[in-house]
């Protein structure tokens, strides 16, 4: 199948999982320009969960591209 169709068939699931990434990079962005307002644990947990997120978010459109429902 052409990616495009597979794209505009699963929209929504993609939509929703771009956000979720977006929202991560924005969150991983702000506490390290604040960094010296926080701990420096604080900063290694928050950023590694960040990117573990990150990478689970990106494994899941994966996932919802190409293995994902069909119809």
């Amino acid at each position: 199948m052409d990616l495009l169709i597979l794209m505009q068939d699963r929209a929504l699931p993609l939509l929703l999982l771009a956000l979720f990434l977006i929202l991560n990079v924005v969150f991983v962005i702000g506490i390290w320009k604040r960094r010296r307002h926080f701990s420096k644990a604080f900063l290694v947990f928050a950023s590694s969960l960040a990117f573990l997120l990150m990478t689970s978010s990106v494994i899941l459109i994966m996932f919802t591209m190409f293995i994902g429902y069909n119809q």
